[in-house]
């Protein structure tokens, strides 16, 4: 049995309490999130950083210049040892 959670209203129990500063906050926030992240359209795959970015990455696979992993863990651990380096 498959349960629905209504997010509409379990969001709007968690803000019941909160002053009009906070609430216009939390507005501002879904907002950002929502055009930043929720789009229809797929504009922010065309801005020159993605496209770079991308372009590395598929120059990158194609030498067998990208790791493997075979957990989500060992890829964290990866990632975390290489902000270490960077950082020390």
């Amino acid at each position: 049995m498959s349960m629905v959670i209504d997010y509409r209203q379990r969001l709007l129990e968690e803000t019941s309490d909160l002053s009009p500063l906070e609430m216009e906050k939390i507005y501002q926030a879904v907002v950002f999130i929502k055009e930043k992240f929720l789009s229809a359209d797929e504009t922010r795959y065309y801005t020159p950083s993605w496209i770079e970015a991308e372009r590395e990455a598929t120059a990158a696979h194609a030498r067998g210049g990208l790791p493997r992993f075979h957990s989500v863990r060992e890829m964290a651990e990866y990632i975390e040892a290489g902000v270490d380096e960077a950082a020390g």
